[in-house]
């Protein structure tokens, strides 16, 4: 697993400066993997899918090993990453097809500020209440969103959909967001952030919550899928514009699969704890007590548009954006 990168000035910002541009020009030029066109008339049949390794991606791995993909002629290979925003300039570039359960709001600003131009081929997760939490030490004396105000929080990414959702919850119980620090550190080494007091707080999705609930004795302060955030789409699959253009029969196969998938995980719980060890450090008996996400079949414009406006209320955007244009049907 790759290390994180601290912020976003080492993510989408830097990207831009680093040559982005360059990337932006090729990203229709090429293609991840090694197949091509075959028989069943898909364009493309060999893909790779940057992903991270948190339950949000659980279809993806349930649609590799019960075969979906295949039923649909395509073979699909993982590429586990630490932060979704790393993988950009290979999707950019081609090398990666598809980035699995990337943050709505990293890749949204993106699209409005013209650094890149995406779209939504499926939608990954919907938080729930105890699947998504801001976690304390005991010892801090932190038990609510008071508690808060002036301390360190990390999150995987700064200016991301934690930050955001975070300060929508401060807000409403009377914080302000902004006398909160907010640090990036990857999912990976946030428990032990936290234990070495080099953050008062984390901003922890499963299965990197239970894991710090069980192994330091962690305790959630302030539910970050709650009140105005309560059932909040999470995260996506997303490919270039240029990609899906190029090869938009592979495009739409990869949503049937998916689709199938999501549906699996979300009536079949025991579904997704059994596949989450295959591809996360989390063990079998850990992932038998993780609090699940959600997993809609769709990706629907409504609901992201929740995450857009609410990007425009929160500042993360100059002017609305219409998320319509983004998905790719």
């Amino acid at each position: 697993m790759q290390a994180g990168r601290a912020g976003r000035g080492a993510g989408l910002r830097a990207l831009a400066v680093a040559g982005l541009a360059a990337a932006l020009l090729t990203a229709g030029c090429g293609g991840g993997g090694s197949g091509s066109s075959s028989g069943n008339g898909l364009e493309k049949t060999h893909l790779t899918v940057g992903a991270l390794p948190l339950i949000d991606n659980a279809p993806l791995f349930l649609a590799i090993k019960r075969g979906f993909f295949a039923q649909q002629g395509l073979t699909v290979k993982p590429d586990l990453i630490a932060q979704s925003t790393l993988a950009l300039p290979d999707l950019l570039h081609g090398t990666v097809d598809i980035i699995g359960g990337g943050n709505y709001v990293s890749y949204f600003e993106g699209q409005a500020q013209g650094t890149f131009s995406v779209r939504v081929l499926a939608p990954a997760s919907t938080c729930t209440a105890s699947s998504f939490s801001i976690l304390a030490l005991p010892s801090s004396h932190i038990t609510g969103p008071a508690g808060l105000k002036g301390k360190t929080i990390a999150v995987n990414l700064t200016n991301n959909i934690q930050t955001l959702m975070a300060g929508a919850l401060l807000k409403a119980a009377g914080v302000p967001a902004s006398s909160v620090k907010f640090v990036a550190i990857p999912f990976p080494t946030m428990a032990s952030a936290l234990k070495a007091h080099r953050v008062d707080a984390i901003s922890a999705v499963e299965p990197f919550l239970s894991g710090a609930e069980q192994t330091m004795g962690a305790k959630p302060v302030m539910s970050s899928c709650s009140g105005p955030v309560a059932h909040f789409p999470l995260s996506g699959y997303f490919a270039t514009q240029q990609w899906t253009q190029k090869y938009p029969k592979t495009a739409r196969a990869f949503q049937r699969a998916m689709a199938k998938a999501q549906a699996l995980a979300e009536r079949d719980p025991a579904a997704v704890k059994a596949i989450l060890p295959t591809y996360s450090k989390i063990t079998a008996a850990a992932a038998q007590h993780i609090a699940l996400t959600t997993y809609p079949a769709t990706a629907r414009a409504a609901d992201l548009q929740r995450v857009a406006n609410l990007m425009l209320s929160g500042g993360l955007l100059k002017s609305r954006l219409s998320v319509q244009s983004m998905l790719f049907h």
